[in-house]
């Protein structure tokens, strides 16, 4: 009874090394298999990519830019050595993205490849949001970015900031901040950013515009006004509904103001107004 036990034993052992190696060999097999198809398949895809290198079908033959407001097709073609002819998958797409952002207008330019013979680029411009008198005239970016100087082809009509010196404007850098956050404020209390013409950083921090009056009578040569406004450095916001108010209680007297002063840190509740024909 022993011995015939030990023999299913000796056999079983004998079955179960036997499943063992047809399985390893099974997975043998089919690890060569998959390595000669992916073989096959890489040896197809690189035959594939000599032809597309080198087949006339994928000649460059367009490229077609999207978000152009102020860069010109023309320049940031010659920029990004770009040539139509040349084959589609030779181009080398990092480069003439490069080259497209040495643009001054460009932020960010995205090139792909569209099968058989276009470039699409993407282009992201800055969006300017002011001018800086640097000595010369800067544009300045609604990230705060100086990213050009200021052309008479740019046909920017924006407000200008000023009192900022050329030796010391990047220790400022926060004030173009304040500057920018106060042209939002400017358009988020209902008025035009198109009246305002000047914002002049004034020493101590405080805030000086130049903004036209529609309201009221006009200036010399039938043009509205552009006031003075003091607005310091505090409270922008609710300044900004007095000056309102101020405007809107002088044009129904049918008067207008040469000067509106809001920044009274004894009486932040008050305005001082300097009538335009007693200026």
């Amino acid at each position: 009874m022993k011995a015939m036990q030990m023999a299913q034993l000796r056999r079983a052992n004998a079955e179960e090394r036997s499943a063992s190696v047809r399985a390893a060999i099974d997975a043998a097999l089919r690890t060569l298999a998959a390595a000669a198809v992916s073989a096959a398949l890489g040896f197809g895809a690189w035959q594939a990519w000599q032809w597309g290198q080198s087949a006339p079908l994928f000649a460059l033959r367009e490229v077609r830019f999207a978000g152009l407001a102020h860069a010109n097709e023309g320049e940031l073609m010659a920029r990004s050595g770009l040539a139509l002819g040349e084959n589609l998958f030779r181009v080398d797409l990092a480069r003439a993205a490069r080259g497209m952002q040495s643009h001054p207008w460009v932020e960010s330019a995205r090139l792909e490849r569209r099968p058989p013979g276009t470039i699409l680029a993407s282009i992201a411009e800055h969006k300017p949001a002011a001018l800086v008198q640097l000595g010369a005239l800067y544009v300045l970016d609604e990230q705060g970015r100086l990213f050009k100087r200021a052309a008479p082809e740019d046909g920017l009509d924006l407000p200008l900031i000023t009192g900022l010196s050329r030796e010391s404007w990047q220790d400022q850098q926060l004030r173009l901040f304040a500057a920018l956050h106060l042209l939002d404020t400017w358009q988020a209390g209902g008025f035009a950013l198109a009246a305002l013409s000047e914002v002049r950083l004034d020493d101590g921090g405080g805030f000086t515009l130049f903004a036209r009056d529609g309201a009221g009578s006009a200036g010399a040569g039938g043009r509205p006004l552009v006031q003075e406004i003091r607005l310091g450095s505090t409270d922008i916001s609710l300044k900004l509904k007095r000056l309102a108010q101020v405007r809107a209680a002088l044009a129904r007297r049918g008067e207008q103001a040469a000067r509106i002063d809001l920044d009274n840190p004894a009486r932040p509740d008050q305005a001082a107004a300097t009538l335009a024909d007693k200026r």
